[in-house]
């Protein structure tokens, strides 16, 4: 990967609903907000709030969180985006999509187009394609030159054949979790439902010439894929508050590492117990510094991380 430090976070921006109580989220502000904690990095997020509470409400925590919204739409027309979610079972949870909603409807930025140059990040996902209007702006933004990182967070019935074709087409870095490889092998290979991972992920990543690839298996651990081989990193054991935005978290710490040049190895340990940091508390964005950070890995850190294997 290239070393650089713009990342633009393509998405929703939404509050969850959890036992009661509302916390910020969507997949694209908790990236935006992990990297942003370190002040290397240049942050921006691309999304729409609506023009009520919830939304000033959300602005005034991104004010506070290093990351910058100058394209950030607002509008009067759809309220800010809510999600329920079910934490019943602290390891998987579900979630209730309301919709339509303000981040359903990001207009195309001259802007933005002009200030998104080669070197720069576009981290994007699946979901933030359900509805035309924010789909036709992703869309626009993918056809520049840039490293494209598609987080595919596949939810409920938000997704088809065709746009995820577009998306993996327009990929340099995808991250998948292994239920969602299943899922997306069931759609573009059928025949290939009873193969191994191994064998799924480098199907997949052949058929649309996708240069690197992650998988994760929450606490089971992750690999990383290129045309080299792969890299397998163990999980990690902790008491689960829930595992909202665990991904994301994997994710934000992958890129933070990796783009400022930590090897790959230690990378991939980092990003693990991240997501296992980020576990142990409430929501996608729970407060906490980057020294609590380092201070749980290095406890956490057992000096062996994982093993590579050659293609």
């Amino acid at each position: 990967m290239k070393k650089n430090n713009r990342i633009f976070c393509f998405g929703e921006v939404l509050w969850d609903e959890v036992n009661g109580e509302d916390v910020p989220g969507g997949a694209p502000l908790n990236v935006a907000y992990h990297i942003g904690k370190d002040d290397r990095f240049e942050v921006h997020l691309v999304s729409c709030i609506g023009d009520d509470a919830a939304g000033a409400c959300m602005l005034s925590l991104i004010d506070g969180w290093s990351i910058d919204r100058q394209f950030v739409q607002s509008t009067a027309d759809y309220p800010t985006g809510r999600v329920v979610a079910n934490v019943s079972d602290r390891n998987k949870v579900s979630y209730d999509i309301l919709q339509p909603v303000a981040w359903d409807y990001i207009n195309e930025d001259s802007a933005l187009s002009d200030c998104l140059h080669e070197d720069d990040c576009l981290v994007f996902g699946s979901l933030s394609c359900r509805n035309m209007k924010s789909r036709q702006t992703l869309f626009t933004l993918l056809s520049q030159k840039c490293f494209r990182i598609f987080d595919i967070n596949l939810r409920g019935n938000y997704y088809d054949e065709e746009t995820l074709s577009v998306l993996l087409e327009n990929t340099d870095l995808l991250k998948i979790s292994d239920e969602e490889l299943v899922m997306v092998t069931r759609l573009f290979q059928p025949t290939m439902t009873t193969a191994t991972e191994k064998e799924q992920l480098r199907t997949l990543m052949s058929r649309f010439n996708i240069g690197a690839a992650i998988v994760t298996r929450g606490a089971d651990g992750a690999s990383y894929y290129t045309t080299e081989g792969h890299w397998d990193v163990p999980g990690v054991r902790v008491a689960v508050v829930d595992t909202i935005g665990c991904g994301d978290a994997f994710l934000a710490a992958f890129l933070r590492y990796r783009l400022t040049g930590t090897s790959l190895e230690t990378t991939l340990n980092n990003a693990m117990l991240t997501g296992a940091f980020i576990a142990r508390q409430k929501g996608g964005c729970p407060p906490y510094t980057l020294a609590d950070l380092e201070t749980f890995i290095s406890e956490k850190s057992t000096g062996e991380f994982g093993r590579f294997s050659a293609h």
